[in-house]
């Protein structure tokens, strides 16, 4: 497979990534600093003999770069924090709850209010933030019962310690304290709707060193 690093503007980068302007799936609303960086991940629809690709082969390797992406871009000292957006339905969100916290316990999460009180079959959307180890990210993102090809978005932030309990306890997108943590961020990283592809935005990392750690870390996976 060929995985493919295109710069983006942070405007497009939002409006390509298919998630609307509206909602728990929508864009942070305000606090993105100046100079923040833009990147599109995604791979392409013909390996390296030209031979095409299905989607649901590209959407499984994303699956797997997702975790080693964020690996490969924090800094010593920073922590993970996913943010989860979606409708509260199997195969959508629901599966997210069994990655809350660790299996003794360990971990720290919130989740936000969600209710439905009309008896006709709408789409109740509402969002999960957890802080989860390395490993549980990987099999977070593994889960194919998680429907982060449907109507899930998955987003996770590189903060100082002292940011994770702000970032997990905002719930709206358009909280004000989003424009203190947004500059706190390393990095964010955010998928596009239908996972055809995830978007990284950054002020610390520039387009050389984006693509060398990336770049270094496919070598290492494939090696």
């Amino acid at each position: 497979m060929i995985v493919r690093i295109n710069q983006l503007d942070r405007e497009r980068a939002e409006q390509d990534s298919g998630w609307g302007t509206h909602g728990h799936t929508g864009p942070i609303a305000k606090g993105w600093p100046q100079g923040v960086h833009a990147y599109e991940v995604l791979i392409l629809d013909r390996d390296e003999l030209n031979k095409p690709l299905a989607a649901g082969f590209r959407q499984q390797q994303l699956r797997q770069l997702i975790p080693e992406a964020a690996a490969a871009l924090r800094e010593p000292g920073e922590q993970l924090v996913v943010r989860l957006d979606g409708p509260l339905a199997p195969r959508q969100l629901a599966p997210a709850f069994a990655y809350l916290t660790e299996s003794d316990g360990r971990g720290r999460f919130a989740v936000s209010d969600a209710r439905k009180l009309d008896v006709s079959p709408i789409d109740v959307t509402t969002s999960v933030r957890l802080q989860p180890s390395v490993q549980a990210l990987t099999n977070l993102c593994a889960d194919l019962s998680l429907g982060l090809e449907k109507g899930v978005r998955l987003r996770v932030f590189a903060v100082p310690e002292a940011f994770v309990n702000p970032l997990l306890d905002v719930g709206s997108l358009d909280d004000e304290r989003w424009a203190e943590i947004l500059p706190q961020c390393g990095f964010v990283l955010s998928t596009a709707r239908g996972l055809r592809a995830f978007h990284v935005l950054s002020r610390r990392l520039a387009p050389p060193e984006m693509r060398a750690r990336l770049t270094q870390r496919l070598v290492v996976r494939s090696a």
